[in-house]
């Protein structure tokens, strides 16, 4: 498979040639590029299971506890059971949070900070933990209600696109095949002013998935 992307699909820009992936960095990132895809595309991901934490496995809203200096946005008790969501970019952010308290089929949702939520991924050979922008508890019409992970998108960077990659490719399909911690999908929010038709139309899109497979 290696060979075969060598051969016939890697591009060389400029004055680079194939020998730069002997690099270590570059050579751990088309590796895990290669992994990615072979999960992806392959139905590997059938055969995936999460690695859970010695301790801690299962976290809860109920211990968040923490003071910040950001500009905060205040919750609506109903929908979340942290009082404030504390703002790293604050037009998106407080908007996103402003359309799932809008939302009639969101149960709950929170900004994951304090949570020690954290997706492993790595990055030209070294480990690292994404912290996604929110949890989503929403109510699809199945039995069983499916946990969102939504990520704010704003520039496109090369570790944001790794982040992805390793959320929707790696770490849902093995916390699903698990089976004991309810279903679980991921979803990119690029406008956080049009969320609400956005997740509407993802979630539609993974039921056909669902009853197709």
């Amino acid at each position: 498979m290696a060979r075969e992307w060598l051969d016939g699909y890697l591009v060389c820009k400029d004055d680079t040639f194939p020998q730069l992936l002997l690099l270590s960095e570059r050579q751990h990132d088309a590796a895990d590029r290669l992994y990615r895809a072979a999960v992806r595309e392959q139905d590997a991901e059938k055969r995936l299971k999460p690695i859970l934490r010695g301790y801690d496995a299962i976290g809860s809203t109920r211990y968040v506890d923490f003071d910040t200096t950001r500009q905060v946005y205040p919750t609506r008790a109903d929908k979340c059971h942290v009082s404030h969501v504390a703002l790293d970019t604050t037009s998106w952010e407080q908007k996103l949070a402003q359309s799932l308290e809008d939302v009639p089929e969101v149960i709950s949702y929170v900004k994951n900070q304090g949570l020690g939520f954290t997706v492993p991924y790595v990055l030209d050979g070294r480990e690292h933990d994404y912290l996604p922008d929110y949890l989503v508890h929403y109510r699809d019409g199945r039995l069983e209600s499916l946990n969102l992970i939504l990520e704010v998108t704003g520039e496109k960077k090369k570790d944001k696109a790794v982040k992805v990659a390793t959320a929707t490719t790696l770490w849902v399909p093995a916390i699903n095949n698990h089976g004991g911690f309810g279903r679980w999908a991921f979803l990119e929010i690029d406008d956080p002013w049009n969320a609400k038709n956005a997740i509407r139309a993802a979630v539609a899109a993974l039921q056909t998935q669902e009853v197709s497979v």
